[in-house]
């Protein structure tokens, strides 16, 4: 009896179980969908042997006296098995739980550790930065310190995208340009009316190939050769008095000197006697010609400046040089003078190396105000014009030997000038001596005859 009321509680808890599954399917929906898509870990509920109808249980008593034995039905199996099932359910859900917990323990775990890490990071480049500081004079905070990078970050990718954009504008304006050039200096020339001229390319195909390559030879020769092929014009005609002699001289560190400062700027120091050398070797004595590889625009107010009587007869800037080995050369030959007749003078042995037989170096002058040298070099130029040589190389020759052919020449007058002055005065002792040897010894009377 008592096995009995055992069977009858747990089928009454059976049936309190089953009926409270039913009530909950029965207020569920098949058609209700969630907006955060199906769920991943599966319903307990979802077991299609508690959708049966709790009418359809039925539980049969057989009570056997004899053997006091209880029989259960076939669907009291069911709910055996249906109960294992819901075990099974639930502890995989329990085993998921579990495993979620765990990967939730683990990402803790790595979050924990990145920002330890972080933090031991930040901390040494905050000793870093605060060494360097130190060092440095001034201190700045972490916050300052990556403003500053992202800031010199900034301005690198800013320089970097200016660079790229001036970049392809200076390529698309040089291939521009190019073609340009190619299709401007590539045509046959033509008149004024249009019509085709020809010229020593015309008939060949690759002629605008060779007028391109002339049209490059002809920039080069701009650049590098002298302007014109006759840098002075024809002498004087008869009628007019024409200097024998020419003097070519630089102006730049010979006749004046450029100096610089913040105060006056840029400017040009007259060399002492200037103008006395200008009055002894100005027209009509020689042939005073300016040439300097200053440019027009500098010079030319400059020489007007120091010589406002008008003594020298031409003026030669750069573009009448000849650039060599990144030199402006002086090129005498287009002179259209006579060379035996040209006195070159300049500082520079590399602006007279086309002509160096010409050439008369003298010292470079860098401001010394105390300098006489131009009176020297106006007495021996005088010396010469005086002497009136056919060739005046030789002589030239001659002085350029010396480092200071001025100083030289002076010395060497002195001392021409003392031996004349002994001579001068050994005779007027010799004279002294005979005169009074005479008188002495009575041959005043035949000197006298």
């Amino acid at each position: 009896m008592s096995i009995s009321l055992q069977f009858c509680r747990k089928s009454a808890v059976l049936l309190s179980q089953l009926n409270t599954n039913v009530r909950v399917l029965r207020y569920s929906s098949d058609g209700f969908k969630s907006i955060l898509g199906e769920p991943t870990v599966q319903s307990p509920f979802a077991n299609p042997l508690r959708n049966r109808d709790p009418s359809t249980l039925s539980i049969t008593l057989t009570p056997s006296l004899d053997s006091q034995t209880i029989q259960l039905s076939a669907d009291e199996q069911k709910f055996e098995t249906l109960e294992e099932a819901t075990k099974n359910i639930v502890n995989s859900a329990l085993e998921d739980q579990k495993k979620i917990e765990k990967a939730a323990i683990l990402a803790e775990t790595m979050k924990q550790f990145q920002s330890e890490k972080a933090e031991k990071v930040v901390q040494t480049a905050a000793a870093s930065t605060s060494s360097s500081s130190n060092s440095d004079g001034g201190g700045f905070t972490i916050d300052e310190e990556s403003a500053r990078e992202a800031e010199k970050e900034k301005r690198r990718l800013r320089l970097e995208r200016n660079t790229r954009i001036g970049g392809y504008v200076l390529m698309g304006s040089t291939v521009v340009g190019f073609i340009f050039f190619c299709g401007y200096y590539g045509r046959a020339p033509r008149d004024e009316q249009g019509n085709v001229i020809g010229d020593e390319f015309m008939g060949s195909y690759l002629a605008p190939f060779y007028r391109i390559l002339n049209s490059f030879k002809l920039w080069r020769d701009y650049v590098v050769e002298p302007a014109r092929e006759k840098l002075l014009p024809d002498p004087l005609p008869a009628g007019y008095l024409q200097p024998k002699y020419t003097i070519i001289i630089e102006m730049k560190n010979v006749l004046v000197h450029p100096e610089w400062t913040y105060k006056t700027g840029y400017r040009f120091a007259k060399r002492p006697a200037l103008e006395y050398f200008l009055d002894v070797v100005g027209y009509p004595n020689f042939e005073v010609v300016i040439y300097t590889s200053e440019s027009m625009m500098t010079g030319g107010p400059v020489v007007e400046s120091f010589d406002p009587k008008q003594r020298i007869m031409y003026k030669l800037f750069r573009d009448c040089t000849k650039y060599m080995h990144g030199h402006h050369v002086k090129d005498l030959s287009k002179l259209n003078r006579d060379l035996s007749k040209v006195i070159f003078i300049d500082f520079d042995a590399k602006s007279g190396q086309l002509n160096p037989e010409n050439m008369l170096r003298i010292p470079e002058w860098k401001g010394d105000m105390q300098d006489t040298s131009l009176v020297d070099l106006a007495e021996l130029l005088k010396t010469i014009h005086l002497s009136d040589p056919e060739d005046v190389r030789p002589l030239i020759q001659y002085y350029s030997q010396f480092d200071d052919p001025a100083k030289e020449f002076r010395r060497r007058a002195e001392y021409l000038a003392q031996l004349e002055k002994e001579k001068v005065s050994a005779k007027q002792d010799d004279s002294l001596l005979k005169r009074y040897t005479g008188r002495l010894f009575g041959f005043r009377r035949h000197t006298s005859v």
